[in-house]
C-alpha cells in the first residue's frame, strides 16, 4: 500500500504541472504532465464549443499554448476532489472537479467550473498524463 500512496501522489504531481504549466504559460512544464502519446480535448456543457482532440504530446502542448496565447485572463486551475476510480502498478483512471478562477483588470473572479477525466500511465519512473478530458459546466 505505501507504494500506491507514493504512486497517487506522483499522479496528482503530473496533474499539478498540467494546471502550473498552463497558468503560468510555461509550456515547458505543462508538456512533462503528458505521455508522448497522449490525448485530450474538452467541451463546454450546452454548447456546440469543443477543442480537441488532440493526439500526441506535441499537438496538446501547441494547441493549448494557442489557447493561452490568446487568454486575456489570467487563469488559476484549482483541482479538487481527486478520486481514483481504478489503480495498478503502472496505469490509473481518476476524475477531479476543476474551479477556474480567473483574474483580469484587477479583478478576481470564478470562470467557471467543471471535471477533468484522467488517464495516467508510469513511463519509467515518472508518471504522466495519457488522457486529459475536460467538460467545463459552463462557457466563460
Amino acid at each position: 500500500m505505501p507504494q500506491s500512496l507514493t504512486d497517487r501522489q506522483l499522479i496528482v504531481d503530473a496533474v499539478s504541472r498540467y494546471a502550473w504549466g498552463y497558468d503560468q504559460n510555461d509550456m515547458a512544464l505543462m508538456g512533462e504532465a503528458f505521455s508522448d502519446a497522449a490525448t485530450s480535448g474538452g467541451k463546454i456543457t450546452g454548447t456546440e464549443f469543443s477543442w480537441g482532440p488532440m493526439v500526441g504530446k506535441e499537438a496538446i502542448v501547441s494547441g493549448l499554448g494557442g489557447m493561452r496565447a490568446t487568454a486575456t485572463i489570467q487563469p488559476r486551475h484549482c483541482v479538487t476532489n481527486i478520486l481514483f476510480l481504478a489503480q495498478t502498478d503502472t496505469t490509473a483512471r481518476l476524475q477531479a472537479y476543476l474551479t477556474l478562477m480567473a483574474s483580469e483588470n484587477g479583478v478576481a473572479r470564478v470562470a467557471t467550473c467543471g471535471t477533468l477525466d484522467i488517464d495516467a500511465i508510469k513511463e519509467g519512473d515518472k508518471w504522466r498524463v495519457s488522457r486529459l478530458d475536460v467538460t467545463l459546466d459552463a462557457p466563460f
